[in-house]
């Protein structure tokens, strides 16, 4: 960070409480008396069709500078900086990459998470934005609506005009269009760059009646799971209906299943938080949280507003009358320590992540239900991760050099780049099979691991460069496998092969634990059961496609959202625990309408899908009246 910046930096978050908000007024009435002066995003456009002819991209043998703005957890990791000693090829790799094959004189500071945004802000009120930073999912989307507006934040379109690779993916129609969809706001443009979570292996969990947006993981579809070696224990099958769950729970107390001496083996719920409705919810036709979209129609869906709410409340009033429902926990993904207290009989969650989760049993382990339909003419729902998601996006300044930056695209979606993030070092950490299908992985010790093993893992979580999650799998995961008939994906192993294995591998090392020999994958029964349903289940999506507010979609957002969704939880959680019951649900429903805002909230969650969907070139979902 030069030292210009830097005093920038320091009076700017001195002055910063008191001169924020006048800056960014005095910035605008500055921008209306002197456009052509002000107004970077408008001049760089109209440049850009006044040379249209011959675009000024710059030499390739030209090295050319850009900066980057990163961040870092407080966590075990080594941080990027830690990296920069020399110790890492891997990072020694992707900077060889980025400065010799792109040839960019390229920099970085990292900041920590906590201080990020204080930083951040400094550098919007002293108008020295670095060249790329982290935008969304850390500024509001008021204030990200405000730099653009006031031509603080590059078109990316614009930039995608400098790069060769990058600009091909994300076309109408390729394959990373999705991200470009979630970036787009209301004036059409895009302003930041989500970073991607993609997996190479999915499969199409559409069926004949619903077409969804994206695939699923192969191993990302959701069912409420269940104990095995409690069933096996009580002598009981997998339940597969709403009676023979409840006859579970009854029995796993009875017998004292998990010899505490207390009946506590129960259903967690999560009653009492916005996902009460996750797992036993998607057997009445629900959503696993309100006001996130069904991912065939794209319609936002809210729990209470859907057929099957009532049942669903009333059966989950039976469980918990007869203390067969767990209440805390906040998320199906946060109940690790429940889990280990061996109590928790069954959650609903992905049941290859959750299959040996610690239960407090050594050999304790879940497995999922079939798909349920508990309500008739109601179809069960099928919760599933999709194989394309987005993490927090990274915006380029309008002082950037355009050229630069699109170099620093084409070196994101570089596969070379994908392979040292996701692998490791080629011919040490591992090697390509004969026919480049596959890989061949090494074992490596404890000490070279950090230095050879996969960037992702040991240091490089958007702090050095913008990468993190999945990264562009979609685009380089090695095998790269696409089914859509679950019986197949099956028979050809494509849970296992997506991890460069086998079947038989699998049980090997899960035998060698204690387990049974003949133990598949709860991954892999889940496609058992989709084969096995036969199309008669309604897909709905963990991921929302949800676009950035614009202001006065802000203003609703924070007008209406806190009380409104209290309302809802508390309106569900009181039929279950039985203060309320479901004679006055209409009533309850109409009040929200009236008086908290339900209407406009779920217009505007609407309207920002909307944006989404007619970037991927499907019709816009209907408002609500």
């Amino acid at each position: 960070m030069n030292l210009k910046r830097l005093l920038a930096l320091l009076l700017a978050v001195l002055m910063m409480v008191t001169l924020f908000s006048a800056c960014a007024s005095d910035k605008e009435d500055d921008k209306k008396d002197d456009t052509a002066a002000t107004d970077k995003t408008d001049d760089k456009a109209e440049d850009k069709k006044d040379d249209e002819a011959e675009l000024d991209i710059p030499d390739e043998s030209e090295k050319l500078a850009i900066e980057w703005m990163g961040s870092q957890g407080a966590t075990t990791h080594s941080t990027g900086e830690e990296a920069a000693t020399g110790e890492y090829e891997t990072y020694m790799e992707l900077m060889r990459i980025i400065t010799e094959e792109y040839n960019l004189d390229y920099t970085y500071t990292i900041i920590y998470s906590d201080a990020y945004l204080t930083t951040l802000n400094g550098f919007i009120a002293a108008d020295t934005l670095p060249d790329m930073f982290n935008t969304r999912e850390v500024l509001t989307d008021t204030t990200l609506n405000q730099l653009i507006n006031n031509g603080g934040l590059a078109s990316v379109d614009e930039i995608l005009e400098y790069s060769d690779a990058a600009k091909v993916f994300y076309n109408d129609g390729d394959k990373l269009l999705y991200l470009k969809a979630f970036a787009t706001v209301e004036d059409g443009n895009w302003y930041y760059v989500p970073l991607p979570n993609t997996t190479g292996s999915s499969f199409d969990f559409s069926t004949d009646k619903y077409v969804t947006r994206a695939n699923g993981q192969i191993h990302g579809a959701y069912s409420v799971c269940v104990r095995q070696d409690w069933l096996d224990k009580c002598g009981l099958a997998m339940p597969t209906n709403t009676d023979e769950f409840y006859q579970a729970l009854e029995t796993f107390q009875n017998e004292d299943v998990n010899g505490s001496g207390a009946k506590e083996e129960r259903y967690m719920g999560l009653i009492g938080n916005n996902f009460q409705t996750c797992g036993v919810g998607q057997w009445y036709g629900l959503p696993y949280t309100d006001f996130i979209e069904d991912p065939a129609t794209g319609v936002i869906e809210v729990s209470c507003l859907t057929d099957g709410f009532a049942e669903y409340c009333e059966y989950m009033n039976t469980l918990y009358d007869n203390n067969m429902v767990y209440i805390e926990g906040n998320h199906p993904w946060g109940s690790a320590t429940e889990i280990g207290a061996n109590e928790i009989a069954a959650l609903g969650m992905m049941p290859g992540n959750l299959q040996f989760w610690s239960t407090g049993e050594p050999l304790g382990y879940y497995m999922p239900m079939p798909i349920v339909s508990a309500v008739e003419g109601i179809e069960g729902r099928l919760l599933v991760q999709e194989s394309q998601a987005a993490f927090v996006g990274f915006s380029f300044s309008t002082d950037v050099d355009y050229a630069a930056a699109g170099r620093m695209m084409d070196f994101l979606v570089d596969q070379d780049v994908y392979m040292v993030f996701k692998h490791g070092i080629e011919g040490v950490a591992w090697d390509w099979n004969e026919d480049k299908t596959g890989l061949i992985t090494y074992t490596l010790t404890e000490e070279e691991l950090p230095r050879f093993g996969a960037a992702q893992t040991y240091w490089c979580s958007n702090n050095c460069f913008p990468i993190n999650g999945g990264h562009h799998g979609n685009l380089w995961a090695v095998p790269q496998i696409v089914y859509d008939d679950a019986a197949l994906a099956v028979e050809e192993e494509a849970y296992y092969k997506q991890d460069n294995m086998t079947r038989e591998m699998w049980q090997e090392q899960r035998a060698a634990l204690g387990f049974p020999e003949d133990l598949i994958s709860a991954a892999e029964q889940m496609l058992i059961y989709v084969a096995e349903a036969e199309n008669n289940y309604h897909p709905t999506a963990y991921y929302s496609y949800t676009t950035m507010a614009t202001n006065e979609e802000a203003e609703i957002i924070a007008k209406y959202e806190t009380d409104l969704k209290t309302y809802l939880v508390e309106l569900c959680t009181n039929i279950v625990v039985g203060t309320e019951t479901t004679d006055t649900l209409d009533e309850k429903v109409q009040h929200a309408k009236d008086n908290l805002g339900l209407v406009e909230y779920y217009n505007v969650m609407q309207t920002r899908v909307n944006r989404y969907l007619e970037a991927i070139g499907r019709e816009a979902a209907p408002l609500m009246d």
